[in-house]
This record gives structure tokens, C-alpha cells and sequence, in this order.
């Protein structure tokens, strides 16, 4: 009885957490793992949080989420709802911090991302969700990261050693990028603002690009990106769609006509239905 009354007060205190987030809410009968440290760089403890779901049969896979906030701002509590529904339909779903001051001091936020992935791996068994079986996202800062973690697969300077586990893979099968930057020399001379904080550090904007590591083997994409994004110009995601298909890479992008940088847009009934079904389609396998 007592257990019980505390499993209960322990769902509704994750609730009321969750919607004084932006009004996000955990699905029914989720767990929700806070505060999980996966590492300690510079004195920082950085975490994860995760999102179980319900009893299924066999090993859920997982999605691991990377907040935005141009790369200074923003956290792991910032979950797109769309990504955290999932983890009412089958899905484990994490949502890592990554240490913040803004892109100058690439490659430490790569690191953590994919210190944070290699963690998850190693422990896969304990929370019990597939590591064979993983995929990331994220939105305009967490889409750039998401982007570099899926096309950097074995790029030594850009693997690091966050948190140790370093028999662990940082391959992904999936990326869903929401309005992220894929060029950053491109975007640099299409954006007034990130070019004047960015132009002059050419070898930065090489060195923390997407683009800079796509190749053939690198795993599908998922793109979304409003028409009147004043932030993160829409052709990063053009561009991204086009470099990919010459690739032969499966580069599915969806213009929402209308949106801005982020919004409801993103996270509404269509959208998380088109990002399910990327997702089932993908991570049906085990081989990454």
C-alpha cells in the first residue's frame, strides 16, 4: 500500500514538473528518470534525463534529444512534445544537458553529446531499452549537434572521451533535425547576426559543420523548417536535402508554411505523426 501511494505521488510530482515546462506532459504510465549524470567535465555535472515507457514486449528503442538554445542557453527539460510522446508509443526517450557558453568552445558540446550517447549505450541493459537501436534529435542548436553526431561517426577529434564507456558506439540509425544548422559557412553569409559573431573564425565554422563530415554512409534524415524562420535561414535544410539526395542518403524535408523558428507547428498532430513514422521506419532494424 504504502509503495504504491508512492509511486502514484511519485507520477504526479513528475507531472506538475513537466507542465510548468512549457506544458509538457509525461504519456500515461511513463517513468520519468531525472538528473542521471553521465559525466563530469570541468567541474560540471552533466545529466540526462530519461523517459521510460510502459511494460512492452521486448526492448523499446531510444531517442535521445538535444535542447537548443544557441548553443548558450537552454535545457534538458526542453523536450519537444512530440519527442516525449513517444515514449507513451513504445519508445525510450532521453534529453541530455551539454555544456553551454556559445559555439566557440567546439568540439566540448560534440563531446558531451556523444559522451551522453556512449553512457546511455552502457547502461542500456539497467533501464532496458535496445542499444542497437538508437536514434537522436534535436531542434536549431540541438539540430546542428543532432546533424554533426549522425554524420561524425568515428571523426577522432570530434568523439572525445566524456564519461568514459569509450567501447561504446556514437553511431546513430536516425537523425530528426528541427530547423538546425547543417553549413555554417553558408549560414555565416546568409545570416546578419551569426555573421557577425562567427565570419571571421573560418576554421570554426569548417570544423563545427555538418557538412563538413556528410558522406554516403551516414544515416537518414528527418528535416523540419518553417518559411519564415528569421533565425536559422531555410536554406540550411534545403541545402542539407540536396547535398544528402546527391548522396544517396534519405533526406525526407517538410517546409511548414508559416512557421517561424520553432512553435506548436513542430510538435502538433501531423508532425509527430511524420516523426513516429521516420522513426518506426528506421530503427526497425538493429544495425546502426
Amino acid at each position: 500500500m504504502k509503495q504504491s501511494v508512492l509511486l502514484i505521488l511519485a507520477v504526479l510530482t513528475a507531472n506538475a514538473a513537466l507542465a510548468q515546462q512549457g506544458g509538457r506532459r509525461l504519456p500515461a504510465n511513463c517513468r520519468m528518470l531525472r538528473d542521471l549524470e553521465y559525466a563530469v567535465e570541468e567541474g560540471e555535472s552533466l545529466k540526462l534525463d530519461l523517459y521510460l515507457p510502459p511494460g512492452t514486449n521486448g526492448t523499446p528503442p531510444l531517442v535521445m534529444w538535444i535542447h537548443g538554445g544557441g548553443w548558450r542557453n537552454g535545457d534538458k527539460a526542453n523536450v519537444n512534445p512530440a519527442i516525449l510522446k513517444l515514449a507513451g508509443e513504445g519508445y525510450a526517450v532521453a534529453s541530455i544537458n551539454y555544456r553551454l557558453k556559445d559555439l566557440t568552445i567546439h568540439p566540448r558540446q560534440i563531446h558531451d553529446c556523444k559522451g551522453a550517447l556512449r553512457w546511455l549505450r552502457a547502461h542500456a541493459a539497467e533501464y532496458g531499452f535496445d542499444p542497437k537501436r538508437v536514434a537522436v534529435g534535436g531542434g536549431s542548436a540541438g539540430g546542428h549537434l543532432a546533424l554533426l553526431l549522425g554524420m561524425s561517426h568515428g571523426v577522432a577529434e570530434l568523439e572525445g572521451t566524456v564519461g568514459g564507456n569509450t567501447n561504446q558506439s556514437s553511431a546513430v540509425s536516425a537523425v530528426v533535425d528541427l530547423y538546425g544548422p547543417f553549413d555554417l559557412s553558408a549560414m555565416a553569409k546568409a545570416q546578419e547576426r551569426f555573421r557577425r559573431a562567427h565570419a571571421a573564425d573560418t576554421n570554426l565554422l569548417l570544423n563545427a559543420s555538418p557538412a563538413t563530415y556528410l558522406d554516403a554512409n551516414d544515416p537518414p534524415v528527418l528535416a523540419l523548417h518553417g518559411d519564415r524562420d528569421n533565425t536559422v535561414p531555410l536554406e540550411q535544410s534545403t541545402l542539407l536535402h540536396e547535398r544528402c539526395t546527391a548522396l544517396g542518403i534519405e533526406c525526407e524535408l517538410h517546409i511548414i508554411e508559416g512557421a517561424r523558428h520553432g512553435g506548436m507547428e513542430f510538435s502538433d498532430a501531423e508532425r509527430a505523426a511524420l516523426i513516429k513514422a521516420f522513426l518506426d521506419r528506421h530503427l526497425a532494424s538493429t544495425t546502426p
